[in-house]
């Protein structure tokens, strides 16, 4: 099983970069944050023509989450407790559960956004203890950058590298749910910066995190970084994981 989880920074600016990676890499489920669309809006058509099933949580010209999975998708869930933005959304599909999850940039330390970020962050670490025992994976956009080997500039220390949201990082992954794409290089590249691609001066901030049952399948992963090169793309580069097969009823074991 193949998932894809991309930022793409609106979902109908980058509509065809988005449908050209979907047929290039055949994703079986593919997350998507930063959608910016209302769900009436919402450019279905093209994922159905696919052959996606899809969940969307949208919001009008800011964030947004939205999953499409070649199989059915059940026990749709966008709550998250403290956030009532579009940041979140879950399905049990192919016998597994998946995330997409779009957490705040948090803008510049001790404002009200970092604060609502570091609360998010907590309230979703409470929200995936109830996948803990399945096969689950979270995919999406955390805006932290867990270690110092995750930024260009090892020594940067504010924004998506302070260390209450490195510690909430932390947190997560010894609750049990690991980051199985942290040594596969950074994923997004300031937009704001010229020469921040061209000098690989970015951060990894976009994740993966699997419960135990989902890492012992785990097989393979990688950063699209060819997405972040094209015309007009998205500030996010995809990232891929793959997964061996297994049962598909929930609660089987690989």
């Amino acid at each position: 099983m193949r998932i894809i989880s991309w930022n793409v920074n609106s979902v109908r600016a980058r509509l065809e970069h988005i449908l050209d990676v979907a047929r290039q890499y055949r994703p079986d489920i593919f997350l998507l944050q930063e959608t910016r669309v209302e769900d009436r809006a919402f450019p279905l058509e093209y994922f159905e023509e696919l052959g996606y099933n899809a969940a969307i949580n949208g919001q009008k010209s800011r964030n947004g989450v939205a999953i499409f999975s070649k199989h059915r998708l059940e026990d749709v869930d966008c709550h998250l407790d403290g956030c009532s933005e579009a940041r979140y959304l879950a399905a049990f599909t192919g016998g597994i559960s998946v995330a997409s999850v779009y957490v705040p940039n948090g803008q510049e330390v001790n404002c009200e956004q970092y604060t609502y970020k570091l609360e998010f962050l907590r309230n979703l670490k409470n929200k995936f203890s109830a996948f803990l025992d399945e096969v689950f994976v979270a995919g999406g956009d955390f805006n932290v950058a867990p270690e110092k080997c995750d930024c260009h500039n090892p020594n940067y220390s504010a924004i998506m590298a302070t260390e209450s949201e490195r510690n909430l990082i932390k947190a997560l992954v010894e609750a049990g749910f690991n980051d199985i794409l942290a040594k596969n290089g950074f994923t997004w590249w300031d937009y704001r910066r010229s020469d921040s691609l061209r000098n690989d001066k970015g951060f990894r901030i976009d994740h993966f995190y699997a419960s135990p049952a989902a890492t012992e399948i785990f097989q393979t992963g990688e950063v699209l970084r060819f997405a972040r090169e094209l015309a007009r793309p998205s500030d996010h580069a995809p990232i891929l994981c793959d997964l061996s097969d297994y049962g598909k009823k929930r609660g089987s074991t690989p």
